[in-house]
């Protein structure tokens, strides 16, 4: 595989069918709910060169276990359906890992300090229903990519975005959320690095989504715009829906038959833009 891909590729991989068989390994369990995985089980690892894996059903103890005992020699982990992990702590350990991915966990409330994690450059997790705040991210010194919210559920709430306003050198953030507890959009503003940001168009209002695309630069993102192409468009009984007008409780529109609709939504984002430019958010 070569030097390192990014979470993008990660994510989408799914599992180790797609990547070299004698860099990755897999420990996924056949049950769907993520089955529960075993000390033995892990001890298959023994011989392993492997230096990205996929591991699925560890409890606290099994969890504890598989750092403590191999975790060092990964620089990649999944850790794909482990819900009944209560305390990420042991993840301190693990000083030469580069990418973190969780998918569903039921019981963590926080992260762990990231300052240990001195390599780590990518980070995601999704449908955690517990954990409700990004106060430790800040913490990771060398932390580029950051994704978080719903991948199954969309129920993720977020007490607040201001963490992320003190980060170093975050340049991806992709996240989802039901609701942000603060409605606060303005620390995106302040990510000093920030290159690619993507969230849910309806998450916040068109004003302030405005006035965030106002009071950023060299951002590639969908959602800074007046509408943006889905997809996969919605399809209805009287027609295909394939633009969402971007803000709190706008529509979903077609490109076509609704062209009039559009140019009006566009200008009167381009207006807001333009009112916001280089103003505090009030």
């Amino acid at each position: 595989m070569g030097k390192i891909q990014g979470l993008d590729y990660y994510l989408q991989s799914f599992s180790c069918r797609d990547m070299i068989a004698d860099k990755c390994v897999s420990l996924l369990q056949s049950d769907i709910s993520g089955g529960r995985i075993t000390k033995n089980d892990i001890d298959s690892l023994k011989d392993c060169k492997a230096t990205e894996i996929w591991i699925s059903g560890l409890t606290q103890d099994t969890f504890e276990y598989f750092i403590e005992t191999y975790g060092h020699q990964f620089k990649i982990i999944c850790f794909w359906k482990c819900p009944l992990i209560a305390d990420f702590k042991k993840l301190e350990t693990i000083i030469n890992i580069e990418y973190l991915i969780f998918f569903w966990n039921q019981r963590v409330t926080h992260l762990w300090d990231l300052s240990k994690n001195s390599k780590l450059k990518g980070l995601s997790f999704d449908d955690f229903t517990r954990m409700h705040t990004l106060e430790e991210i800040p913490l990771a010194p060398s932390l580029e990519e950051l994704y978080f919210g719903d991948k199954i559920w969309n129920k993720y709430i977020l007490d607040s975005l201001t963490p992320l306003s003190r980060t170093k050198n975050l340049k991806t953030l992709i996240f989802s959320a039901k609701k942000i507890n603060d409605n606060d959009i303005t620390p995106l503003a302040k990510i000093v690095k920030l290159e690619r940001l993507e969230f849910n168009g309806n998450l916040f209002s068109t004003e302030q989504i405005a006035w965030l695309t106002a009071n950023t630069v060299n951002i590639t993102s969908s959602v800074l715009e007046p509408y943006k192409k889905l997809k996969n468009p919605l399809k209805t009984e009287r027609k295909t829906k394939d633009v969402l007008v971007i803000g709190k409780r706008k529509p979903f529109l077609n490109s076509q038959e609704d062209k009039v609709r559009l140019e009006k939504y566009e200008r009167e984002f381009n207006d807001l833009v333009n009112k916001y430019r280089g103003n505090e958010w009030t």
